[in-house]
């Protein structure tokens, strides 16, 4: 299906005036009996939460939903393409995304807000620790669209626990032009959307909300310790806890392992490969990979490490027609035809 059409469809769902809406706050806790720093794919438990919301609110998010699909709808070029975890960064893109390969996710949204009857909160304090996202649920006789944005706690103030001295809100009061202090819970929404779920599969507008709120993140994770369990494992190269220190402070990279793990390169890794990487690199950049002396690739900082990755992930490649090289992280791997 066409970007426009799939777009469309969306909209004639949240454009219809004869429509439900339902707002659900979604928590996200670990497991019981898991422990947070397990190297384990789908560790966390999701649940949502109804809300009961006021008609101005409601005309706000469904709003920012039609501003969002309408403004998509406005550029004739939009493509339409599946979720991969590293694509070039063109902002004519909107990608899809099925729903039974999203984790533990998926019951939330088959289970929980679609078909089941999610408990309602009597207080933001009962889930502000643990609150993850929120969605907003349009109904209509043609169908049923979700729309997602990531929440954080520091989106909610409540008074639990705190007093005058520890944090103080306040609002502006129009009338007397005086700030005052306000001891009712509150919480902030922006004008943007993450994902609207429609059809069996979301349509993802941010790929980092997106990705944080479905749980990819954490699968993210398990594909980068694999990859370097078995970089390891090849004892070829010597300073691995370097991409390790780095891996806990960059998200750039973290994708990109998880990338070289969707495509298998790790599992060639040989000396032989380690030359062709030498050579790339000194033609491509005019730099030495670094060898210790028993002839091991040599990692000591940042540099080293994002030489190795980018080489590891086939960053440099050449256009089959143009005969052109270029340097991306994206790009999908094809089967020639014989």
């Amino acid at each position: 299906m066409a970007a426009c059409e799939k777009l469309s469809e969306t909209k004639s769902i949240i454009d219809d005036e004869a429509v439900s809406v339902n707002l659900f706050f979604i928590t996200r806790e670990l497991k019981e009996g898991v422990a947070k720093s397990a190297k384990i794919i789908d560790k966390y438990r999701f649940r949502a939460w109804s809300v009961d919301v006021a008609p101005e609110l409601v005309s706000f998010f469904v709003g920012v939903a039609q501003k969002q699909v309408s403004k998509a709808l406005e550029s004739e070029d939009y493509e339409l393409e599946p979720y991969d975890v590293i694509s070039d960064d063109l902002s004519n893109r909107l990608y899809t995304y099925a729903l039974n390969n999203a984790l533990s996710f998926s019951d939330v949204v088959t289970n929980q807000i679609i078909s089941g009857s999610p408990s309602s909160i009597a207080s933001l304090a009962q889930i502000r620790e643990s609150l993850w996202a929120y969605s907003l649920k349009v109904t209509t006789a043609s169908g049923i669209a979700l729309i997602f944005r990531k929440l954080s706690k520091g989106k909610v103030v409540t008074d639990e626990s705190q007093s005058i001295k520890e944090r103080i809100s306040s609002v502006f009061d129009t009338d007397t032009s005086e700030l005052k202090v306000s001891t009712q819970e509150s919480i902030s929404f922006d004008d943007k959307l993450d994902c609207i779920f429609v059809n069996g599969e979301f349509l993802v507008f941010r790929k980092s909300g997106f990705e944080s709120i479905v749980g990819l993140e954490e699968e993210f994770n398990e594909a980068a310790n694999d990859v370097l369990d078995i970089v390891k494992a090849t004892v070829l190269v010597e300073g691995v806890e370097h991409i390790e220190s780095q891996l806990k402070e960059s998200r750039a990279l973290l994708k990109t392992l998880s990338n070289i793990a969707k495509k298998g390169h790790h599992h060639n890794l040989n000396s032989n490969e380690i030359e062709k990487m030498k050579s790339i690199l000194h033609r491509f950049e005019g730099k030495e990979l670094k060898m210790t002396e028993t002839g091991k690739l040599l990692l000591e900082d940042k540099n080293d490490v994002g030489y190795f990755v980018k080489l590891l992930n086939d960053y440099y490649k050449q256009g089959m027609v143009s005969g052109k090289f270029y340097g991306t992280n994206s790009g999908q791997l094809l089967a020639a035809n014989a």
